[in-house]
């Protein structure tokens, strides 16, 4: 089986009756000029009429070396080998604050946004580890388990809305448990949880999970989003289409990051706490020096296929065809030097 590293160049293939068609037609055009210079008699003496299988080899001999080169531009690949695969790796456990607080704007563009922003730059920095995603509100859902697919991370962290989640709230202690559970009992020196939010809960008791998590060896993370003074509005959509802010027994709420909350659950752990600003240099030694400080474990041990690249004899195949054009003589070798215009008794006369 051929596998293509880029099969958009194959569609260059549908040139090659074009390729056939201007070739055909500079044989014409050829004929025609030849035809304006001399007559007819003294024509086939200084140009004698190739075979009609020497043209057409000819041509084919082009249109298959283009072919060719077009193949090879495709690079093919085949010839499977199996290669031994082994990873090592920490897990990563994700919990990204889905509640409406998020959608604050004192982070550009919105807490939220930030908060995926800075997912994504987590992801290029740990591309080696397994990571999972868990979303959370009022409840907490798991929306990609640990993998090292990163590309599958980041598809369904664009699609984490409020709108998306089944209840309301902010619940923090129940997002760490659930991490907790996600994670395996083996190797806890290899495993981290990062929790990135503005740090408002509603009575879930979070430092408690963090004791939980710090009797287990697994530190954590905390990430705040938000001014921890003034706070800002949190932007809602009123019944009537038009935009407005979330009120509360007719007051405008403001939401402001609980600092001091997320401070003491990573102290509890052994971890990091960060503040992700708009604009700010999110990671600096210490967090560097948690993730390196993570004992990676190897994976189980994979078998990958390896396919050869074999673009290099469509390549050769196809040059040497075009020289082997270039080098076969268009009229026969029997009229190779020009037939005399008149016979030695025409001379004489």
């Amino acid at each position: 089986m051929i596998h293509w590293d880029n099969p958009a160049a194959l569609w260059t293939l549908t040139l090659l009756p074009v390729a056939g068609w201007l070739l055909v037609s500079l044989e014409r055009r050829r004929a025609q000029a030849a035809a304006r210079f001399a007559r007819a008699e003294a024509l086939s003496r200084l140009m004698p009429p190739p075979a009609a299988w020497r043209t057409w080899l000819k041509h084919g001999t082009v249109l298959a070396g283009l072919a060719l080169l077009v193949l090879a531009g495709a690079r093919p690949r085949f010839g499977a080998t199996m290669e031994p695969l082994a990873q090592r790796s920490a897990d990563v456990l994700i919990l990204l604050d889905a509640s409406r607080s998020m959608l604050a704007g004192d982070v550009p563009p919105n807490r939220l946004g930030r908060a995926k922003e800075v997912v994504q730059w987590l992801l290029s920095e740990i591309p080696g580890d397994r990571v999972g995603l868990v979303a959370f509100a009022g409840t907490a859902m798991l929306k990609a388990p640990l993998t090292a697919d990163h590309g599958f991370v980041r598809e369904v962290l664009e699609e984490i809305h409020p709108l998306a989640m089944p209840r309301g709230g902010t619940r923090i202690g129940d997002a760490l448990r659930k991490a907790l559970d996600l994670l395996p009992a083996s190797n806890p020196e290899g495993q981290a949880i990062v929790l990135i939010t503005d740090g408002e809960d509603h009575g879930s008791r979070p430092e408690e999970a963090a004791q939980e998590a710090a009797r287990r060896g697994v530190r954590i993370l905390t990430i705040s989003l938000g001014d921890p003074q003034q706070g800002a509005r949190i932007p809602v959509q009123r019944a009537d289409g038009t935009p407005g802010f979330l009120t509360y027994e007719g007051q405008e709420v403001w939401s402001r990051a609980d600092e001091a909350l997320l401070q003491r659950i990573a102290a509890t752990t052994g971890g990091v706490f960060l503040r992700a600003g708009g604009g700010e240099t999110l990671f600096g030694p210490a967090w560097a020096e948690l993730f390196d400080s993570l004992v990676r474990r190897d994976l189980r041990q994979q078998r990958r296929i390896i396919y050869a690249d074999q673009f290099q004899w469509f390549a050769g195949a196809g040059l040497l065809l075009l020289l082997l054009d270039a080098l076969m003589p268009r009229y026969p070798s029997n009229h190779s030097r020009a037939k005399p215009l008149c016979s030695p008794s025409e001379k004489q006369r």
